[in-house]
């Protein structure tokens, strides 16, 4: 079951969504509506290597237990996808 915390700062521009990404499938369907081009960031000690968005939609495995915190920007180069550990 996917789970998500949004926030938004009024007048700035600025979203902030967290996604649990279970299997692969859930993740590729997340990241549906973003540019292949926009950012990505791994946390330190998880095993995806992924530079853009292409990257992860292309990965062929995906490990348990990551979420996707996306921030979006009015300013695409501000906007990021990180890859983190999910928290219980």
């Amino acid at each position: 079951m996917m789970s998500a915390a949004a926030g938004a700062s009024p007048g700035l521009g600025k979203t902030d969504v967290r996604y649990a990404a279970n299997t692969i499938e859930e993740m590729q369907k997340l990241l549906l509506g973003y540019r292949d081009n926009m950012r990505v960031e791994v946390e330190t000690g998880v095993a995806v290597t992924a530079k853009t968005v292409a990257d992860l939609r292309a990965l062929p495995a995906w490990p348990d237990g990551l979420a996707l915190n996306i921030h979006v920007d009015l300013d695409p180069r501000l906007s990021v996808v990180r890859v983190e550990q999910a928290v219980l």
